[in-house]
C-alpha cells in the first residue's frame, strides 16, 4: 500500500511554503509514499504582501514540472501536477477556464475567503454571530463554490474554517451542521467529485491544545458521506514545510478503517486512482 499525498506547495510557487520541490520529492521517498501531488496556491486578487498576489505563472509551472518528471526513475515517488484554486463568486469564469485549459493531474478548489471577501486565517470578524454560524456559511459557501465552478476534482479542507477560531478551538460536529453537510455531500457524489481528509488541520488543533481523537474530524461526518452513498476520499498533508509529506498519515488511515473506508482517491490526468487500505497491525 503506497500513498499519493493529495496537497502540497513549493516554495518556488506558493508564498507560504519552506520546501524547494527537490525536497518535497526527496521527503515523500523517505516517507515512503507513491507519489506526491504539487498543488500551488492560486488566488486571484489576494495578497500578503503588498503588490505580491498569489497567483504564479502558468507555463513556468508546467515547464518546471515537465522537466523535473522526466528526470524521475521508476522507483522515485510520481510527482503529480496540480493546483489549488482558492475561490471568490466574480473568479468563476477564471477558475472554469484555468482547469480546462491546463492539463492538470487534479484540481483542488478551496474556500479560503468568505462572507464577501473576508479572508478565513485573518478576519476573525467571520466568527462574530458564532463559531457554529461560520461554520455554517462556510459549508452554504462551499456548495455555491463547486456548483459555480465545477470543473475540480477534489473538495479541499472542508473544515479550514476550524482551524482559525478565536479562543478555544472547536472542531465541526456533523449533529450541529447536519443539513449543510448533507448538501456539501449530496453534490460531491452526485458529481463523482472526492472530499479531502486534511491532516493540517489535526495538527493545527493539537498545536491549540486538542488532543487524542478530538484533533480528527467528528466521525459522523465521514460515517454520513458513506451512508449517503460516498466513495472518493483523498489524503492530504498540505505540506508547506520539509517534513511535512505524508504528515499523520498513519493516523489518518487508522482513523478512516475504523469508519468503514476501504480506498483513498488520488488523480492522474483529472481520472480517480483508487488505493486499497488496511489497517496496521
Amino acid at each position: 500500500m503506497k500513498i499519493v499525498d493529495c496537497h502540497s506547495h513549493s516554495t518556488e510557487y506558493s508564498f507560504d511554503a519552506l520546501q524547494t520541490i527537490a525536497e518535497l520529492i526527496e521527503d515523500a521517498r523517505q516517507k515512503n509514499l507513491g507519489g506526491v501531488c504539487l498543488t500551488d496556491h492560486y488566488d486571484k486578487d489576494v495578497s500578503y504582501s503588498t503588490g505580491v498576489e498569489v497567483i504564479f505563472n502558468l507555463p513556468e509551472y508546467f515547464d518546471q514540472l515537465r522537466q523535473i518528471r522526466s528526470q524521475q526513475k521508476l522507483t522515485d515517488p510520481q510527482l503529480l501536477i496540480g493546483i489549488e484554486l482558492g475561490w471568490m463568486p466574480y473568479l468563476t469564469p477564471l477558475y472554469n477556464q484555468i482547469a480546462a485549459q491546463w492539463p492538470f493531474d487534479s484540481v483542488i478548489l478551496s474556500l479560503h475567503m468568505m462572507d464577501d471577501k473576508k479572508d478565513i486565517f485573518l478576519d476573525q470578524s467571520i466568527y462574530d454571530q458564532g463559531i457554529n454560524a461560520a461554520y455554517s456559511r462556510a459549508l452554504i459557501q462551499m456548495v455555491e463554490m463547486m456548483s459555480s465552478c465545477p470543473d475540480f476534482n477534489i473538495l479541499g479542507h472542508f473544515d479550514y474554517v476550524s482551524r482559525y477560531v478565536p479562543g478555544r478551538p472547536v472542531r465541526m460536529e456533523y449533529h450541529r451542521l447536519a443539513q449543510e453537510f448533507d448538501a456539501v455531500f449530496a453534490y460531491l457524489i452526485a458529481n463523482n467529485k472526492s472530499i479531502e481528509l486534511n491532516t493540517r488541520t489535526a495538527l493545527k488543533l493539537s498545536h491549540l491544545g486538542l488532543t487524542g481523537d478530538a484533533i480528527w474530524p467528528d466521525p459522523q461526518i465521514f460515517q454520513r458521506y458513506l451512508e449517503m452513498g460516498g466513495k472518493l476520499i483523498s489524503l492530504s498533508s498540505d505540506a508547506h514545510e520539509v517534513g511535512q509529506a505524508g504528515l499523520l498519515f498513519d493516523e489518518a488511515v487508522q482513523y478512516l478503517v475504523k469508519l468503514g473506508v476501504t480506498h483513498l482517491t488520488h488523480f492522474v490526468s483529472r481520472q480517480p486512482v483508487l488505493t486499497a487500505i488496511t489497517a496496521s497491525k
